[in-house]
């Protein structure tokens, strides 16, 4: 059996590095107002417990068995191999979660920390904070995609059923549209 080489999109990856250099900017610029700020840990953590449990729905439903959806054992394989790099993602993006979480209660415990220790903190927490919103907002869009296939799917089986057609394409995709 031969291995596939997945292309890397370079719009993906400029679209990373761009959060990235954000994120730092904004750890960096952020940093003395986070310090300053009483109410920025309950903010944060409450906003990113939601975006967990969010995520977990969405990660439900990127994983739904529904999705597999092939006529034969060749096309589930492609969709397996979509649903996995689908959710390395979405894996990604919740650990990102759980280090805001952690970054979170260290610079909690400010009073037994050095001065510099409860900065590097600080400037952590507002990094995984900004990577985090950056990739939540991928979300909405996994939803939607989600649900325009599958009622894509369920036109395509119904116009094959009254038109007596079959026609397959490995990626589940109608030529006809």
């Amino acid at each position: 059996m031969s291995t596939v080489k997945q292309r890397v999109s370079r719009k993906k990856v400029a679209i990373e590095m761009a959060s990235l250099l954000l994120s730092l900017a904004v750890a960096w610029f952020f940093q003395p107002w986070y310090h300053c700020s009483d109410n920025a840990i309950i903010v944060v953590v409450s906003v990113f417990s939601m975006l967990t449990g969010f995520l977990i729905a969405v990660m439900a439903i990127v994983a739904n068995d529904r999705v597999m959806r092939g006529r034969n054992w060749k096309q589930d394989t492609f969709y397996l191999r979509q649903i996995k790099r689908e959710m390395l993602r979405h894996k990604i993006t919740f650990y990102i979660y759980l280090m805001v979480l952690v970054f979170a209660f260290c610079a909690s415990v400010s009073g037994s920390w050095p001065s510099a220790a409860q900065q590097a903190a600080e400037h952590a927490l507002l990094f995984f904070v900004s990577m985090g919103l950056l990739h939540s907002f991928q979300l909405p869009g996994v939803l939607s995609r989600k649900h325009i296939t599958a009622l894509e799917e369920q036109i395509r089986q119904r116009r094959d059923a009254e038109t007596g057609k079959s026609s397959s394409s490995p990626s589940g995709d109608s030529k006809e549209r």
